[in-house]
């Protein structure tokens, strides 16, 4: 097998209706699966070459895993390329590649025309589940939950999907459920009561706790809740992020001493698992208290108690033993451009591996504690266009790191829940790259981020797609003002 990173280039289908009986769309769903899977099947009976296609973020490099993992175990070789976005450039290589088969997961599907006229002459899998774009013609295996009606934001990821055509090779593949669960809580699909999981992912989540690879519990989510000092803890948390604390270890050790909880015990620094019921509500409490200190919600504070997710296979006391820990690692690897660590990690390789992920977690982290710095102390470059908080980060914000910094801010809820945040930034290719962030209240009235940036897309040439509450687009920088203002006009016409 063979694992690549970046490439050194950079009429929607009727959905199944929602009305339609769950069991009706589940069975719907497997025959979809299975039909995707007979094509990787009979690809491999004629000793085909396969290419593997991925995202670059954590969903991505986990259903890269899984598909790579469970095409290997067809006892057949594959190449997989990491690739951070989907453009006309990026499939004329992939085009370049000798394959016979060309199996996409966790994107795709917002590309189908590009993909049917660039890669005609090749059999293509799609196991995507972000919003589709076009038809596909019979050279192309299409299975996406969204189009029997499941929600790709919110019930099953990209790797969630890649883990259900898995099974669809073979029942086996259920070892594989762990890796669903870190692309899920790495797309922050935890959207239940209480960060829990729904709809497919809730499902894959009982494969993986019944065969006892998982266990959910409730607990603080706190990045190193087992591993860090518990100011360190809440210092590297950015999900939600909160400001002031957030990078400030300083500020986390006073804070935790003004809730009157005790930091050692002896020499050793206690953990976020070592307090008592008492003390993580009192944390919380102080936490609250601290928010609305800055005049900020404090209902953000409360987004740290919820389901945690522990990998029982995994070594105690290393960030891989928690499923959002071992997202952000990932999510690392890949907007750092070292996915193919990543995919490693997916694949079982420890020791060296892990080291080396670990620290470009840590160079992650910095980059992101700068990113944000320079936002709050240069705020010409937020620009406010009626619902929209545009980031102008061109020439400082990588391509990369747009998603992430934008998830950041919206998180942040500095702007309340009626604004979709907008990061901008250069790509190497001449474009600028769009990462939009909406809010739950904004779906709830409508907004679909992912069909609007399609749309517009359509109408000023670029890329773009995603799901209804988090998309992206590459556009010419001269069409970008254009853009952002029929953008802010679309989700003006919801929001009022």
């Amino acid at each position: 097998m063979v694992v690549e990173g970046y490439p050194t280039i950079g009429s929607t289908s009727q959905l199944q209706p929602r009305s339609a009986s769950a069991a009706d769309r589940r069975v719907l769903l497997d025959n979809q699966a299975k039909e995707a899977a007979q094509a990787i099947k009979s690809a491999v009976s004629r000793n085909a070459s396969l290419l593997l296609i991925s995202h670059f973020d954590a969903d991505g490099l986990s259903a890269g895993s899984i598909t790579l993992a469970s095409v290997s175990r067809l006892g057949t070789s594959a190449h997989l390329r990491i690739v951070e976005n989907m453009t006309d450039p990026v499939l004329e290589e992939i085009a370049k590649i000798e394959s016979d088969l060309v199996v996409f997961s966790d994107i795709g599907s917002g590309y189908i025309p590009s993909i049917s006229k660039i890669l005609q002459d090749k059999e293509i899998v799609i196991a995507d589940h972000h919003q589709s774009v076009g038809e596909p013609p019979r050279n192309i295996h299409h299975f996406n939950p969204h189009l029997l009606g499941f929600d790709g934001a919110t019930e099953v990821s990209g790797a969630g999907t890649a883990y259900i055509l898995a099974k669809a090779l073979d029942p086996a593949n259920v070892d594989l459920s762990p890796l669903a669960i870190v692309g899920c809580l790495g797309d922050q699909q935890d959207k239940g009561p209480k960060r829990a999981m729904i709809g497919l992912n809730a499902e894959i989540l009982k494969d993986a706790t019944s065969t006892k690879l998982v266990e959910a519990t409730q607990d603080l989510i706190f990045y190193g809740r087992q591993t860090r000092p518990i100011h360190k803890a809440i210092a590297t948390t950015t999900s939600p992020f909160l400001p002031g604390l957030s990078g400030e270890e300083d500020k986390c050790l006073a804070l935790l001493d003004s809730a009157n909880i005790q930091t050692k015990v002896d020499d050793r620094w206690r953990t976020v698992s070592d307090l008592s019921v008492d003390e993580k509500r009192r944390l919380v409490d102080r936490i609250v208290q601290y928010m609305i200190g800055l005049k900020l919600s404090g209902e953000v504070a409360l987004d740290l108690v919820g389901t945690v997710y522990t990998l029982t296979r995994e070594d105690p006391w290393t960030p891989l033993k928690d499923g959002r820990e071992y997202s952000s690692l990932l999510n690392a690897c890949g907007r750092m451009q070292r996915p193919s660590l990543g995919v490693a990690l997916g694949l079982g390789d420890r020791g060296a591996v892990f080291e080396e992920a670990q620290a470009v977690y840590q160079d992650y982290r910095k980059s992101l504690a700068k990113y944000m710095g320079w936002i709050t102390e240069n705020p010409s470059v937020l620009r406010q266009l009626g619902p929209l908080v545009i980031v102008r980060g061109e020439g400082v914000i990588p391509e990369g790191m747009t998603g992430a910094v934008s998830s950041l801010v919206s998180s942040s809820n500095l702007f309340g829940d009626k604004r979709v945040t907008i990061v901008v930034s250069n790509t190497k290719d001449g474009e600028v790259k769009l990462s939009t962030r909406g809010t739950d209240y904004l779906v709830s009235k409508g907004l679909n981020l992912g069909r609007t940036l399609q749309s517009l897309c359509e109408k000023y040439g670029g890329n773009g797609g995603g799901h209804t509450i988090a998309a992206g687009a590459t556009v010419d920088p001269l069409v970008l003002d254009k853009f952002l203002q029929e953008l802010a006009a679309a989700v003006e016409a919801i929001s009022s």
